[in-house]
């Protein structure tokens, strides 16, 4: 699409937003008790007299004031309420945005009936739990969860369904009190139906077992979503069907089974249109039953990731996508004192990718870029079981037993072509296959036998296997300056691998509460951790295998630590320094040669919360970490890791020591519509494993060392979210800045880079029947090796319309435009989305229509960037073409 078209195509969207904007006007005031003294988190609501819907709402702040934006020329009954006060009304018509009301509530003989006042207002707060009622943020054209989600106050959701309120990840998702999938946001967030949710409830330093609440400072994140009255002791849910040209189809079923004792929540869906409900990614990131004991100490073993090497597809790079999903979540109460939880998860997809990359070596040399066209057919068939038992006697004990396993099969076929300084091509077929699984068991006891003693036991047991197969042929000799080939007439290379990895650990607490605000507990725990890995390379048509590349490494961790910590409030603070004595040993086992370490680390840990005000905080966190390598770094044997790289580890690795630094502010401001929250993150890692390369033109030999100039990492993030008038307005940046030390051909070498994002989204809503949404996103990657320097840029403006066009029949639309330069090749590249869907569901009918037409502009190529210790990436990814699909959905 030519560049002019564009820009015409953007101006017109714009122009289309501000056609129109409604006049509203601020209602001020402030709420006091009898004694002249202001009342926070008192709700204010102004239900318009004609419509007897809400006009306005809000709650005051810790000056008991509040502000709420009204429309002119209409009458209103000013409604103000607070838990143990008279409820106060007040007509109010015209009013002056300059004058503050000043209103003065009366205590209350009984509560009971202002109880059940406070929980229809919009927006309460009782302790640490902040509750919204959905109906007076939504507009009805809500799909899903996701959906009501993002028209919450200081609530983000991204595009995997990962949800964040105030800058702060939500670890555990519930519905109506129950685990929904163990707290996986995406399943959640994805599949729960907007019009089955009544209210969302922000449960701040959530913790299921409550003879430990408040002793720790976790400070998980949870949501818990009520559903309408109506959903509560029924089946509801929705299924939708469809199809379109080229074959395109989806299927997708939601049910949900909701009684006093049994939920029961079933997933299916199956689609080639970019539909991922559960992903690769998902797979290996879902939690499950280990709970890290060592890490929270300050121990931690870098395992790889059994997904290494296999990309993560999703609509936006991939040329085909493929998905299937069964998913079944339950939960089953007899009694109080038990609790039976659970879920099974399959799926299968099949990605087709492509792409072509300019890559730029890192050697110091001329000979250093090569064009590298990719095309690639993913295929993983997945799936994940858990069990729990919960048994509560009494609030004073909990016991949990939870079993978890997963499995997987996972290929990712590659047809590759090289041309390495225009001087000659090269083409490689690759197949990288395995089939992992896990089986874990934990086992949880809590005990308060008194209100000042505490006793805890945790006891996790983890097997993990994995046998990842690399068949890499080509039709010139590989791998030239680094490993001796037989000549052949064909190169056929067959790497297999087995490594299994075996994990016990087990920690006691005692707690001791000295009074209301001082704590002090010790923990005593064990961790032993040990592997086993076994390769070898061969060469098809050849009898021998290649001896450099044999492995047969036993490896061996084990961790006795005895820790202590303190937590205490004093005035707005709470304080909580902690340390923890470890005594490490370790060994690895390489044919005759046996290695043997120990070592002895105190790890210190500090938590500190300053409470600035109720609305406002600034969290500091500080630890030391210990970093042990897993056995694929230590084997000495050769591993063919890529078509052109080979890896050998080094047995006389030792362990890094990181410093963490975190700070986080948070402020929430219902009275000014104002949400803040930002992020600082800083990383100091003394000694840590960093790579070596050898390079023999594009060829490397990579291995790991210990290195004694410090690595950094700075990361930050900020966030401001505002309300104002009919308008809500998002303001972000997020900063990234990494310092690596490495060796490159035996010379030391920092590779810097630093990464900045800066984005704006507005967002309003035009005579109830047009809602617009504007962003921008700026992003900038700069890349730093030697003389070598590289920096990407991408400008991305955006608009979302949903349109109310007739009674029924709703346009929405998105559009992206992307321009994305490279600037030391000053090269740039265009492109841009357009995605239409028009919907049609006539008033209390069951039915919904849709249209949708993805990439209506046709686009097919997108371009990204990456670096990595002796690389620096730009790619063309393959994307979707134009594609269309008539659905059609109806809700059980």
């Amino acid at each position: 699409m030519p560049f002019s078209k564009r820009l015409l195509l953007l101006a017109v969207f714009f122009g289309f937003a501000f056609s129109a904007f409604g006049q509203s006007k601020p209602l001020i005031g402030q709420v006091l008790d009898s004694l002249n003294r202001p009342i926070p988190y008192a709700n204010v609501v102004a239900i318009n007299q004609s419509t007897q819907k809400i006009g306005g709402f809000g709650i005051t702040n810790d000056e008991g004031r509040f502000k709420i934006t009204l429309a002119p020329g209409a009458e209103y009954l000013l409604r103000i309420s607070f838990v143990g006060f008279q409820k106060f009304e007040m007509p109010v018509k015209e009013w002056d945005s300059e004058v503050s009301f000043q209103i003065k509530l009366k205590q209350s003989d009984t509560e009971l009936g202002l109880v059940e006042v406070v929980s229809e207002m919009p927006v309460t707060m009782k302790g640490d739990t902040l509750t919204y009622k959905t109906d007076a943020f939504t507009t009805g054209t809500e799909r899903k969860l996701e959906d009501v989600l993002e028209k919450l106050p200081g609530f983000q959701v991204d595009e995997n369904g990962e949800v964040k309120v105030q800058g702060k990840k939500v670890d555990k998702v519930l519905v109506d009190g129950k685990t929904f999938f163990d707290g996986d946001t995406k399943l959640a967030t994805k599949n729960l139906p907007a019009n089955a949710v009544d209210r969302v409830q922000v449960l701040k330093n959530f913790n299921e077992v409550s003879p430990i609440r408040g002793l720790d400072t976790n400070e998980t994140l949870a949501l818990n979503i009520e559903l309408k009255d109506g959903k509560k002791n029924m089946v509801f849910g929705d299924l939708e069907a469809g199809v379109g040209p080229q074959k395109r189809y989806l299927g997708h079923a939601n049910v949900f089974y909701y009684a006093p004792k049994t939920n029961i929540n079933l997933i299916g869906g199956s689609n080639n249109v970019g539909e991922q409900t559960f992903t690769l990614q998902d797979y290996f990131r879902f939690s499950g039953g280990m709970a890290g004991l060592g890490g929270k100490a300050g121990s931690r073993v870098q395992l790889n990731g059994d997904d290494l090497g296999i990309p993560m597809a999703n609509r936006t790079n991939a040329a085909q996508l493929d998905t299937d999903l069964g998913a079944l979540n339950f939960n089953f109460t007899p009694s109080k004192k038990w609790r039976h939880a659970g879920f099974v998860i399959a799926s299968n997809s099949k990605n087709e990718l492509g792409s072509t990359s300019f890559r730029t070596y890192l050697n110091g040399e001329g000979n250093n870029q090569e064009i590298l066209a990719s095309a690639s057919q993913v295929e993983n068939k997945s799936a994940l079981a858990k069990y729990a038992l919960t048994f509560t006697p009494k609030e004073e004990t909990y016991l949990k037993y939870s079993l978890f396993g997963k499995l997987a099969s996972i290929s990712n076929g590659n047809q590759l072509a090289s041309s390495f300084n225009q001087q000659f091509a090269q083409t490689f077929q690759s197949l990288n296959t395995r089939r992992p699984y896990s089986m874990q068991q934990k086992l949880e006891w809590y005990h308060a036998p008194s209100d000042r003693h505490v006793f805890s036991t945790e006891l996790n047991w983890e097997s993990k296997f994995t046998d990842p197969v690399f068949d890499l042929t080509t039709n010139l000799r590989p791998l030239l300056g680094l490993v001796r080939i037989p000549e052949s007439e064909e190169y056929q290379l067959i790497q297999a691998q087995e490594i299994s990895t075996q994990t016990l650990e087990g920690a006691f607490n005692y707690y001791y509460i000295l009074n209301p605000t001082n704590h002090l507990n010790w923990s005593l725990g064990y961790q032993h951790f040990s592997q086993r890995l076994m390769g070898s390379l061969a060469q098809a048509g050849f009898e021998n295998s290649f001896e450099e590349f044999a492995n047969d490494t036993e490896f061996g961790l084990q961790d006795l630590y005895l820790g202590t910590t303190w937590k205490t409030k004093w005035k707005k603070w709470i304080l909580s320094p902690s340390v923890f004595l470890h005594r490490y040993t370790w060994s690895d086992q390489q044919g005759p040669g046996e290695f043997n370490f120990d070592k002895v680390l105190a790890l210190p840990a500090m938590y500190a919360k300053w409470n600035i005000k109720s609305n406002r905080s600034l969290t500091y966190r500080f630890q030391t970490e210990a970093n042990f390598m897993d056995i694929q770094k230590l084997a000495q044997g050769l591993v063919l890791q890529d078509y052109n790289a080979v890896f050998q580890g080094n047995r006389q690795l030792e362990n890094g020591l990181f410093d963490t630094h975190t700070l986080s502010y948070t402020h929430f401001d219902m009275f000014s519509g104002l949400t803040v929250f930002g992020n600082l993150n800083y990383q100091r890692k003394r000694n840590e494993v960093t790579t070596t390369t050898d390079f023999a033109g594009i060829n490397r030999l990579l291995s790991l060392v210990n290195i004694q100039p410090i690595n950094e990492t700075l990361n930050g993030e900020v966030r401001l979210d505002k309300a104002l008038d009919k308008f809500k307005f998002e303001l972000g940046g997020r900063w990234n800045s990494f310092s690596t030390n490495l060796i490159l051909n035996d010379l030391p070498a920092q590779n810097l880079q630093f990464a900045q994002t800066y984005d704006t989204r507005v967002t309003t809503t035009f005579f109830k029947v047009l809602e617009i949404d504007l962003g921008y996103s700026f992003t900038a990657n700069n890349y730093t090796s030697g003389p070598i320097q590289n920096t990407f840029t991408t400008h991305s403006p955006k608009i979302e319309i949903d349109l109310d066009l007739l009674k029924g029949l709703k346009l929405n639309a998105d559009y992206t435009y992307n321009a994305y330069l490279n600037q030391a090749a000053r090269t740039r590249s265009d492109f841009d989305f357009l995605n239409t869907f028009l919907s049609y569901r006539s008033a209390k009918s069951p039915w919904e229509f849709r249209l949708s037409v993805w990439n209506l502009l046709d686009t097919r190529a997108i371009r990204r960037d990456s670096f990595n210790e002796n690389l620096i990436s730009t790619y063309s990814y393959l994307v979707q073409p134009r594609y269309g699909l008539l659905t059609v959905k109806f809700d059980l």
